[in-house]
């Protein structure tokens, strides 16, 4: 059983691995997001949709998983050709990170829950999410 505090600990770490904190680190960062969000004020650029081989060639080992949803992160999995983890986080991209986005084209009904083969049917698109300032 995890203590309490160790459960905090990962926390921590997990704030400090999303927000890019961590020590060393000053390269760019890239994430999963399943919508496009804006994290912070700043400028940004949305590009897309982007085909699955520019995904793919995009998405590599070093992509933190922010996608909520278990069906969301299988799909996206899928397309991508490797696994991707379901991470419910927040995420705050800084300057000079990127996030690969999968949006769905239209608004689900409130407190919708699909499963891996609902959600498969419905259109969706890749797009790039750049964080410039």
């Amino acid at each position: 059983m995890l203590s309490a505090k160790r459960v905090e600990m990962d926390c921590l770490n997990d704030v400090l691995l999303l927000k890019g904190l961590t020590e060393g680190n000053s390269k760019m960062r890239k994430y999963l997001l399943n919508s496009p969000v804006l994290t912070d004020f700043g400028l940004w650029r949305f590009e897309g949709p982007l085909s699955l081989d520019q995904a793919r060639a995009w998405a590599g080992p070093e992509v933190v998983s922010a996608i909520g949803h278990a069906a969301t992160a299988a799909l996206l999995g899928e397309l991508l050709g490797h696994p991707v983890e379901a991470r419910r986080v927040q995420v705050a991209l800084a300057p000079g990170d990127q996030a690969l986005v999968f949006r769905l084209l239209g608004r689900l009904p409130e407190g919708a829950a699909l499963d891996h083969a609902a959600l498969a049917r419905l259109p969706w698109q890749l797009g790039l999410l750049s964080r410039l300032a």
